[in-house]
This record gives structure tokens, sequence and C-alpha cells, in this order.
């Protein structure tokens, strides 16, 4: 599964704005915290994965949240 285009999906369908890459941080998405969290909760849900609080705050990039899912899809 290729899980950047998992998340791109995810952001796409809260309305990210602009070009999606891994080091696209997403405050410049447009993107405020709870659409985050319901983006995470929804990647959470499909990939049957479950993100720490402690992972959570340190996810700022795209490249940070996969980084996350790789870990625990193994």
């Amino acid at each position: 599964m290729n899980y950047f285009e998992e998340i791109k999906k995810a952001l796409i369908n809260k309305g990210a704005k602009g070009n999606i890459s891994n080091s696209t941080d997403f405050k410049s998405m447009g993107l405020d915290s709870l659409d985050l969290m319901d983006m995470i909760v929804t990647l959470e849900d499909k990939l049957n994965i479950s993100i720490s609080d402690d992972d959570l705050l340190e996810i700022k990039k795209v490249s940070d949240l996969l980084a996350v899912i790789e870990k625990l899809a193994k």
C-alpha cells in the first residue's frame, strides 16, 4: 500500500490547499487542528493502526505522519 497516496487523498478530502509533498507542513495547507485530527482518525481506521498521543505531538509535516504510519504498519 502506498501510504503517501493515502495521506494525500485524506488531506484533499479535508480541503488541503496547495501542492502536497513529503516536506509540506500541515499548517501551510490551510487545515485547522480539528481537520487534522479528523483526517488522522480516518487514516487510523482505514489502515487499522493507532497513533499514540506522543507520536501525534511530533507530527508537523507529511513526512512525519508517513514515518509514524510506516512504523506502525510493520
